[in-house]
């Protein structure tokens, strides 16, 4: 006997599909702040490099250090706002650099999978 989903049953697997996502790109941003962001800042606070602990908006300084691991450093150039990218990449670790990924792509999924439950689930 082969049972059917109702439209509440779909609705249901798909929230939990929502909330996983976000839990994962939640998780991603505090561990990467945590574990990469904080060492590489004070890094650059001994090398006298530091432009950017001062200032955060809503949580931006995080997002724009693993925007900087993440992307070449050519894609910026040399005249960057708050940090230089070449000299991150220097101070940073595989693993620094594994976790912005894990952060960049934890995030553009749980956005993709966002728009998908608000088109799909009216």
């Amino acid at each position: 006997m082969i049972s059917t989903a109702t439209p509440d049953d779909i609705m249901f697997i798909a929230t939990i599909i929502m909330f996983a996502f976000m839990i994962n790109f939640f998780l991603s941003w505090l561990i990467f702040a945590q574990v990469s962001m904080r060492p590489l800042e004070k890094k650059l606070k001994v090398l006298n490099k530091d432009t950017i602990s001062d200032w955060d908006g809503p949580g931006w300084r995080v997002v724009t250090y693993a925007m900087k691991l993440v992307l070449p450093a050519s894609f910026w150039g040399k005249n960057t706002m708050l940090i230089d990218p070449y000299l991150l990449k220097e101070l940073a670790t595989s693993k620094d650099k594994t976790l912005a990924l894990w952060l960049m792509l934890s995030g553009i999924l749980f956005i993709v999978v966002c728009v998908w439950y608000v088109e799909t689930f009216p």
